[in-house]
């Protein structure tokens, strides 16, 4: 027997990504508690994120370096990458249906609903401005990403948002430079909740 025989395994990461499946047919399964099954789903995106941080990046740094070889089931860490791509978007497509078709309706049959704010009534709406400004408002701290700045380092395990700035959001539209389309980068505070009862 021939132990270096990539027949004899598995890829670590394609192994990994069939766990998380497994994690996700839990929050899919309609015979499991509906907090549960929520909870199920938000542990295989937790679990994803950790999976891009850790063991993607790694990868990709394996794809770049003239070094790379293969794993011991013969893949590549590009082929490895390509692979993971495919598995994800569809373990992705199926968290967002679980979420959207099930999920949700069930927790509205519950009474449990979540709204944006163009669905607020008026004293909803004044109730979350205000939070809005006096909590959330002091401690975003946009950066700018341009030609004069380099990108900036983003902490790891946050939530960051792009936007992108025009000329209609700054105060002065005569000044050339500043009339150019920017875009910065914002970091969700993690200090606040981010669903708000």
């Amino acid at each position: 027997m021939d132990l270096f025989n990539p027949e004899y395994y598995f890829n670590r990461e394609l192994s990994w990504l069939e766990f998380n499946n497994r994690v996700l047919e839990e929050a899919q399964d309609k015979s499991n508690l509906l907090m549960e099954r929520l909870k199920f789903l938000a542990i295989s995106a937790s679990n994803l994120d950790e999976f891009f941080m850790v063991r993607v990046s790694n990868l990709w740094d394996q794809a770049g370096s003239k070094r790379a070889k293969n794993d011991p089931s013969g893949l590549t860490p590009r082929q490895q990458l390509r692979h993971i791509s495919r598995k994800v978007h569809d373990s992705v497509t199926h968290q967002y249906n679980c979420l959207i078709r099930s999920i949700l309706p069930a927790l509205t049959k519950e009474g449990i609903r979540f709204l944006n704010f163009k669905e607020l009534n008026d004293n909803q709406r004044e109730t979350m401005t205000r939070y809005y400004k006096s909590t959330v408002y002091p401690i975003l701290t946009p950066m700018a990403i341009d030609r004069s700045r380099p990108f900036p380092l983003l902490n790891n395990k946050t939530l960051n948002v792009i936007v992108e700035l025009s000329a209609k959001d700054q105060k002065d539209k005569k000044d050339k430079k500043r009339s150019e389309d920017r875009v910065a980068v914002l970091q969700i505070p993690t200090v606040i909740s981010r669903v708000i009862s």
